[in-house]
């Protein structure tokens, strides 16, 4: 590794037209390499956009409708007009009967659940959009 080294070093002053110095002798400790790591160059800028919005994680949805009382108790769903959603862990102070609101979450069709109505759904957050 010395020689091909020694070598390189050679190469590099004879481009540059200098003569190399004389290489020092060989010694019976092994050779510690004291070479200058070489440090990349850096990377070109990236040329896609940033963004401020966060990024949802998959299978996250957002639905709006009207709260009804289920048929079961303590059971809210929401009614979009097109489809009904069990509401799963919804805020109870703004997902109450009669209310408009949005809720951004997972659907859950496996969910075990008393509630026999709706495609179970899983609420991360609620938004009355209603007063």
């Amino acid at each position: 590794m010395r020689g091909l080294a020694a070598v390189l070093f050679c190469l590099m002053l004879a481009s540059c037209g200098q003569t190399p110095p004389p290489e020092a002798p060989a010694s019976s400790s092994p050779a510690s390499d004291t070479s200058t790591p070489s440090i990349p160059a850096p990377l070109p800028p990236s040329s896609a956009p940033l963004t401020t919005t966060p990024t949802r994680a998959p299978g996250v949805m957002t639905v709006r409708g009207t709260v009804a009382a289920g048929v079961e108790a303590k059971c809210l769903v929401l009614n979009t007009g097109t489809a009904q959603y069990l509401l799963l862990g919804a805020d109870t102070s703004i997902a109450v009967n009669g209310a408009e609101i949005e809720v951004s979450g997972k659907p859950d069709p496996g969910a075990m659940t008393t509630c026999q109505q709706g495609t179970p759904f899983q609420v991360e957050e609620t938004v009355r959009i209603n007063p």
